[in-house]
This record gives C-alpha cells, sequence and structure tokens, in this order.
C-alpha cells in the first residue's frame, strides 16, 4: 500500500506498507511527475517501514519508469530511504554508488524525522518552463 504524506512541494514522500501494486506505483509516478514538472530537482522520501514487497507488475512498472528516466536520474536530488531492515539499507548503499549526482541515504526507523529534515533541506528551484 502507498500513502503520500505531507510535505514541502518539491518532496515526494511516500509510506510503503505492506505489499506494493502497480495500482500504487503508478500513484507515486504520477505525484513525482507532478513534482518535476514544477521543479529542476526533487527529493524523495521513502518510508518503508512495514514494506513487505512488491506485485511482479509493479516491478514491471518500475523497471520501466526507470529506463524512460535514464539520462534525467540528476533531476532526482536527494533520497532518504527509512528503514529498520539491513538488507533494505544496503541496497541503498549500493544504488547510491551508481548514481553519483544523486545523494540517497538510509536512516534507521526511529530517525524517521532526521530523515525527512535531511532531505525537505534541499533548496527548491522552480522549472523556468513550469
Amino acid at each position: 500500500m502507498l500513502e503520500i504524506l505531507p510535505s514541502p512541494p518539491h518532496i515526494g514522500a511516500y509510506r510503503f506498507t505492506g505489499t506494493l501494486t502497480a495500482e500504487d506505483y503508478d500513484r507515486c509516478i504520477a505525484d513525482v511527475e507532478a513534482r518535476l514538472a514544477r521543479f529542476e530537482r526533487i527529493g524523495l522520501y521513502c518510508d518503508l517501514r512495514g514494506f513487505t514487497g512488491m506485485t511482479p507488475a509493479a516491478l514491471g512498472h518500475d523497471l520501466r519508469y526507470a529506463l524512460g528516466k535514464f539520462g534525467q536520474f540528476e533531476r532526482f536530488a536527494r533520497g532518504a530511504v527509512v528503514t529498520g531492515r539491513h538488507w533494505l539499507a544496503a541496497v541503498t548503499g549500493l544504488a547510491a554508488r551508481f548514481f553519483p549526482g544523486v545523494e540517497l541515504r538510509s536512516f534507521d526507523e526511529d530517525q524517521a524525522q532526521a530523515a525527512m529534515d535531511w532531505v525537505a533541506a534541499l533548496e527548491a528551484q522552480a522549472r523556468a518552463d513550469g
């Protein structure tokens, strides 16, 4: 399940619980795209406490979206991942190596506010054409 959380307009903030479906993923992407239409670069806050996985259809949507954004990853300035699962924190650290223009950090479950503060500290820069 996806919950879109309150956040500054240049920050997409999401809580994922249970199993993420393709419909959930599409709602998330629509929100991300709306923010990208308004701002040059955005930050993402992902609260994965309670996240158990994603359906194959959601994974397919994720892969298609990522491939479609190839060459534009620098528009995602910061990403904060809140999780108590060490393997998700490790994946976040690994992903940071593949996206050098993106600041990615994982935060422990009790650091959710610090994660939001860190990602929200990103300076908002409206798009010149938006």
